[in-house]
């Protein structure tokens, strides 16, 4: 669901939504007419039981005072009573079970041709009298468990569809509750990390207030300001020798200190242990002096020292500036020096950086320029992997491998590539020289740069002139 399109999530909520809300409003109409249904069944039941027993209670008590019965009057009340029970026996939620204990039609034609017969010899009847009020009796009793029976039944029926209809809506409870989950973990989540990263300068605070309109608003500045960057012509770097060196003095100091920002708490580190190895050698030179274990403190000392005058060398190296033809650097020194620099930086992001073990050869090009491409592009890399895998252990990689060019053409390669298959070349603020400025850098020297796609990923190529091998 979340690589959904957010159209096809909202139509699919919505829908589902509704869909339900269609249910539940089905049952309950149905619930509503299964109900009326029963009543009017309960009180054409109630009428034939209570229409019986006034005819029955009639005839019992004109039978025991021998008084005679008006059978024209009796026979439409028979008749009603027989239209009564065939009203019953037609509805479709009496069942079969019940509709035995409602009165026939020979019952009632019996009952009646019974009372005709008693009055004609009353006195001689008296047996027959007997057997019309058991009869009586009789079919009373089974309409009154016609109506026990009916009532028990059309309570099961409206009991069983309010169970449904009870379930229906707690599953709608769940779905609805399951939907709002997911739309929280979903939609909520990404969106309010959109209103942190859209947030102005200051304001990137999670608490901040961010509205839908407000959101909406700082992407379309967005993108307006994106399409009027696109817009304008691109600052192509300057091909005056003069103006390239300028423009590279200003991206090295800029580079020295985003390298000594980083290189702080290192080379406070290193400071400090040369501080604590020379009060150990002056302690112990107080306490009478332990050879053995003053060696040892001064090979620490000259460790520390050594460590902390390569940090230092490889910020001053950046702002380096010789002419080409009178200039050359070693590429291994330049390969360690960037393990220096990027060592701990690049640990802390779970980036691996694999360097060339054997380039001993010696680039004819200014040390300071190709230093700072150097820096420039690791640091392109560096920014293309954290991008396109953040958070992920074990899988990001720079490196760097050398190629020297076989015969006379004294060139050789340097390719670099990374497991993200890109190159961030965002210049951070113009802090950080782009990879057009650093190919018309390099090219002042005789050098190129050019990014070469394979397989759909980019890799770049450093062709740079060497000079004779160092030992």
């Amino acid at each position: 669901m979340a690589d959904w399109p957010l159209n096809r999530v909202f139509f699919a909520i919505t829908a589902a939504v509704l869909v339900f809300l269609a249910l539940v409003l089905a049952l309950g109409v149905r619930q509503y007419l299964l109900y009326h249904q029963c009543s009017q069944a309960m009180t054409e039941g109630d009428q034939l039981l209570f229409q019986f027993t006034a005819v029955k209670d009639h005839l019992n008590e004109s039978l025991i005072l021998r008084e005679e019965v008006n059978l024209r009057a009796l026979n439409g009340e028979l008749q009603s009573l027989e239209k009564a029970a065939e009203v019953l026996a037609r509805n479709l939620l009496v069942p079969e079970s019940l509709k035995a204990t409602l009165p026939s039609r020979v019952d009632l034609v019996g009952l009646e041709v019974r009372l005709r017969a008693i009055q004609e010899q009353p006195q001689e009847k008296i047996r027959e009298t007997a057997e019309l009020a058991r009869l009586l009796n009789s079919v009373n009793i089974g309409l009154q468990q016609f109506r026990f029976g009916l009532s028990d039944y059309t309570q099961t029926i409206l009991l069983g569809l309010h169970k449904i209809i009870v379930g229906a809506l707690g599953l709608i409870v769940t779905l609805s509750c399951t939907l709002l989950y997911l739309l929280n973990r979903r939609l909520a989540a990404p969106i309010l990390e959109l209103c942190t990263l859209t947030a102005p300068a200051g304001e990137e605070d999670d608490d901040a207030p961010c509205s839908l309109r407000m959101l909406t608003t700082r992407v379309r500045d967005l993108l307006a300001g994106e399409e009027q960057r696109r817009a304008r012509p691109e600052e192509a770097p300057p091909d005056d020798p003069e103006q390239l060196r300028r423009a590279a003095l200003r991206y090295r100091y800029a580079v020295t200190g985003c390298i000594g920002a980083e290189l702080t708490s290192e080379l406070t580190n290193r400071i400090n242990g040369v501080i604590n190895y020379t009060q150990t050698l002056i302690d112990i030179d107080e306490q009478g002096g332990d050879r053995k274990q003053s060696v040892v403190v001064q090979q620490s000392l000259v460790s520390e020292e050594k460590k902390t005058a390569e940090l230092v060398g490889a910020m001053q190296r950046i702002g380096q500036w010789q002419p080409a033809r009178a200039s050359s650097v070693s590429l291994a020194t330049l390969f360690r020096l960037l393990a220096l620099v990027f060592e701990k930086p690049l640990r802390a992001e779970s980036i691996t950086l694999d360097l060339p073990v054997e380039c001993n050869q010696e680039a004819a090009v200014a040390a300071g320029d190709l230093w700072l491409v150097l820096l420039a592009l690791m640091q392109q890399g560096r920014r293309a992997l954290n991008r396109a895998l953040p958070g992920k252990q074990g899988e990001k990689r720079l490196q760097i491998e050398c190629r020297v060019h076989p015969g006379e053409t004294r060139r050789l390669t340097l390719t670099l590539t990374n497991t993200a298959g890109a190159w961030d070349d965002d210049s951070a603020g113009a802090v950080w020289p782009p990879l057009s400025f650093c190919t018309h850098l390099l090219q002042m020297h005789g050098a190129s740069l050019a990014p070469e796609s394979t397989g759909g990923e980019t890799r770049l190529l450093i062709e740079l002139p060497y000079r004779s091998s160092v030992a």
